[in-house]
């Protein structure tokens, strides 16, 4: 047993131990409490309170073994976010597949946890989401609308993500069959009016929880950059291009470069700004320039990552 030492006489702790025993392992209310012992409700308050102050009780916060909890209380501190969810990668961990997939399992938990049946629930693209729907195994049977057409491989893209999310909870679909980028405006607004496309994107402004991935275009982790030219790759990135999320381009100052806006299927940063719970969920050190860029520019309230990207976007942030 712990021996403590504190300034209260023998009685006042003994008293203040028994009414944190009952209130806390016994779950006794504090009115029961105060009846059965002649002292007032807020008396009882007073030495619950006590209790934890003189360490005459104290808590252990148990969390999975994967969750880095002071990794991510420094993150959502930092960079003033509502909640941050930091896995640790093991050290065999070492490839971009299996970071995905613990972190795909992360945001596959966080995604079960707040959305409820009256949400509309926004999905982006990409592999590490197509490893977060491939993890999930529980969710309300709430709206799903895909936020954007597909890049990559046909082996790599997300093409059936909203479809598979919304199969997991039986709630329904709103997948777009349509490419992330078009050669140009005209062919954009034709893809924009095919009615499942319209009936997707007419949906964009009533998301009230979205999943979405952070690319990296500085280093070059993008399946957006790769499917444009080598020409307008360079002549992005020369105006500063380090990140996206979903098709809008993030300077690392956190400005918005709106060259491809026109020509992309994807809901505007103007909504995505206003969605309630937008998640971020991005691994890899490689990324962490990216995150802090798309994280200025005022996108995101939560972010799922690992322990390695954690590090690195605290890097120089520690006094």
């Amino acid at each position: 047993m712990t021996r403590m030492t504190s300034t209260l006489s023998h009685g006042m702790i003994m008293l203040a131990a028994t009414i944190a025993r009952r209130f806390y392992i016994d779950g006794e209310s504090k009115s029961d409490i105060a009846e059965s012992t002649g002292l007032s409700r807020f008396k009882i308050a007073r030495m619950l309170e006590l209790s934890v102050r003189e360490g005459i009780i104290r808590f252990e916060i148990v969390t999975p073994n994967s969750f880095n909890h002071e990794l991510s209380e420094e993150i959502r501190k930092a960079f003033n976010l509502r909640r941050v969810v930091v896995v640790d990668l093991l050290d065999g961990d070492g490839t971009q597949a299996s970071m995905r997939q613990a972190v795909g399992r992360a945001a596959a938990e966080v995604l079960s946890e707040l959305v409820t049946e009256s949400d509309v629930l926004g999905v982006g693209w990409g592999r590490t989401l197509s490893a977060m729907a491939a993890e999930l195994r529980s969710i309300p049977a709430c709206m799903v609308v895909q936020m954007a057409g597909i890049a990559g491989s046909i082996n790599e893209n997300s093409l059936e993500l909203a479809r598979k999310i919304g199969q997991v909870g039986g709630g329904q679909a709103f997948p777009l069959f349509v490419p992330l980028i078009v050669q140009d405006a005209q062919t954009a607004a034709s893809l924009r009016s095919q009615p499942g496309v319209a009936a997707a994107m007419k949906l964009a402004d009533q998301i009230t929880v979205a999943a979405i991935a952070v690319g990296s275009w500085s280093p070059p982790e993008s399946q957006m950059m790769a499917a444009l030219t080598p020409s307008e790759q360079a002549e992005l990135q020369a105006k500063g291009v380090v990140a996206e999320v979903l098709s809008t381009l993030v300077r690392a100052d956190g400005s918005i470069v709106t060259d491809l806006f026109e020509r992309s299927i994807a809901t505007s940063m103007e909504i995505l700004r206003e969605i309630p719970e937008l998640i971020l969920i991005a691994g890899g050190e490689r990324k962490a320039a990216a995150v802090k860029a798309v994280l200025a520019a005022g996108f995101g309230t939560t972010l799922v990552t690992d322990n390695r990207m954690a590090e690195q976007m605290m890097s120089g942030l520690r006094s």
